[in-house]
């Protein structure tokens, strides 16, 4: 399949809108040189010829604005400019001169904003289009006459409508192309956002342990090198974690496990010298995993806790922590980042924050409740 089939027919819709409509815009002075026996007069070709021209300009200058969704400055004047060069005309070039009817109905029904007045312009041409056969066939018998009519409302009709309906069709051309690239923008927007949440959400922790480990590190090497060893591996070890967090995170793989985000929190916590109390159990949902990872980060980047209570119950998560430093917004990437994860499954996040106390509480429906 050819992905950029859409792109090309967009860009060339307005010469097949031009290919439809040029040949129904030419048949009025095509017709009246060549539709008498006797060759027609100096003044009957410059009236023709004359008239076309200003005819497909004003034609042409209104469907294309029409195809594109918009109406030209001064419609109303140009297409009452339209009208007359389609009407006047046959006063001197007769039947010869009705196929412009067809062009001005078109340009009508695509330029009046309501469907009434799309409606009546149609009714309006058509009831023209009789009073002008009437003229033609007057001399003829009743049947033939029927036979005309029938002939000359069906054709005025069907290309009447055709000619609108190109023009419908481009404007409605257009405005899929740009919806699909409205849509292909909001889906990279998305992606964008999902790639800078998850980024700040994983990487987050896993640089503020390595940030923890190392600066343990340094204050152990002069004390106890084994020791300092021993977290110099922690920090590699946390570090080729969270390269492979960033790669499964590019790749729309990445799952997070809430049993162990929570025992990776107690643990990177007792090593920050912070005591944690973890109590109850909660459903293993993804966001409550995301909950207890951003708090985490959270904690260690923006307070001096000595203490953290994780309480897990079905469906919510609740950590509070001492040693704030100063009160925050509730706002911040992190927070806002799940906030948008749980209200994508119904859930709720509220934050305090408080002169010493930070508590960070995430719901999550429960399973089966919409």
């Amino acid at each position: 399949m050819n992905l950029d089939y859409p792109h090309w027919i967009v860009r060339r819709a307005p010469w097949f809108l031009l290919a439809i409509h040029l040949p129904i815009l030419v048949l009025g002075p095509v017709t009246v040189l060549s539709g008498d026996d006797d060759t027609p007069s100096a003044g009957i070709v410059v009236l023709a010829v004359s008239s076309g021209a200003l005819l497909t300009f004003l034609h042409l200058r209104h469907v294309f604005a029409a195809a594109q969704g918009r109406r030209p400055a001064g419609w109303p004047i140009t297409l009452t400019a339209q009208a007359l060069v389609a009407v006047v005309p046959i006063i001197w070039l007769f039947e010869y001169w009705t196929a412009p009817m067809l062009s001005l109905g078109a340009a009508a029904m695509a330029l009046l904003p309501t469907r009434w007045g799309r409606a009546l312009a149609f009714t309006v041409l058509m009831v023209a289009f009789l009073v002008i056969e009437w003229a033609a066939v007057r001399t003829l018998g009743p049947t033939e006459q029927i036979v005309n009519y029938v002939y000359t409302v069906g054709i005025s009709a069907v290309f009447m409508l055709a000619l609108y309906g190109t023009v419908r069709l481009i404007r409605l051309l257009n405005e899929l192309h740009e919806t699909r690239t409205e849509l292909a923008r909001s889906a990279v927007a998305r992606e964008r956002v999902r790639l800078s949440r998850d980024l700040h959400d994983l990487l987050g922790q896993s640089l503020s342990a390595i940030s923890l480990k190392g600066d343990l590190a340094v204050r152990l090497l002069p004390i106890d090198t084994a020791a300092a060893h021993a977290e110099i591996a922690g920090v590699a070890q946390a570090a080729r974690a969270a390269l492979h967090d960033m790669n499964a995170v590019t790749r729309g793989e990445h799952a997070v496990v809430l049993g162990d985000e929570v025992t990776a929190a107690a643990a990177l916590l007792a090593a920050a010298g912070v005591h944690t109390e973890v109590i109850g159990t909660a459903t293993p949902h993804p966001v409550l995993a995301w909950a207890v990872r951003e708090g985490t980060t959270n904690l260690l980047r923006h307070s001096d806790a000595t203490r953290c209570v994780l309480a897990l119950g079905p469906g919510s998560v609740e950590m509070t922590n001492d040693g704030v430093r100063s009160p925050r917004s509730p706002d911040g990437s992190g927070i806002t980042g799940l906030r948008a994860r749980a209200a994508a499954v119904g859930g709720t996040v509220s934050v305090t924050a408080g002169d010493d106390e930070f508590v960070l509480r995430v719901t999550v429906p429960a399973e089966g409740e919409t």
